[in-house]
């Protein structure tokens, strides 16, 4: 079968659907992909990194907001792929971390043990939390 373009509502559907895929920037002419977990919701990625607003991808997100996020699958043999492009905002405030985790919970999405947070817990998290609001997406399947 000759790899097919997916429809928008295929690659939201892939989007929703999947839990990892690959954080994608560029930054003075160096690309740097690393995977992460993520939820998508009315058309944003929503990511958290460890961290108060260090480390690479901070770094790269911060002087060039301008993302790619990448989600695959395969089964037996048949493969697909999409990717999303944006604009990332960094935030390390409670209101931007409740909404993260509320959002990870409403998709039924655990992480850390499945515990549940208040806005003290989150107040001491070194935690920074990525929004990434999808312009565009695009989407290809096929067999191998």
């Amino acid at each position: 079968m000759k790899p097919r373009s997916l429809s928008r509502e295929e690659c939201v559907s892939h989007l929703s659907s999947s839990r990892y895929g690959r954080l994608c920037l560029s930054l003075n002419d160096q690309p740097y992909a690393v995977p992460m977990s993520y939820v998508y919701s009315e058309g944003v990625i929503y990511l958290h990194s460890r961290g108060g607003g260090e480390g690479k991808k901070v770094e790269y997100a911060t002087g060039n907001p301008r993302v790619c996020f990448q989600v695959d699958s395969l089964s037996g043999e048949k493969w697909s792929s999409v990717l999303a492009y944006g604009i990332a905002s960094l935030s390390s405030d409670v209101a931007a971390k409740m909404k993260m985790f509320e959002i990870f919970t409403k998709k039924g999405i655990g992480g850390h043990g499945g515990k549940q947070f208040n806005a003290e817990d989150l107040e001491r998290m070194p935690m920074t939390i990525w929004e990434i609001r999808v312009e565009e997406m695009t989407g290809k399947e096929g067999i191998w």
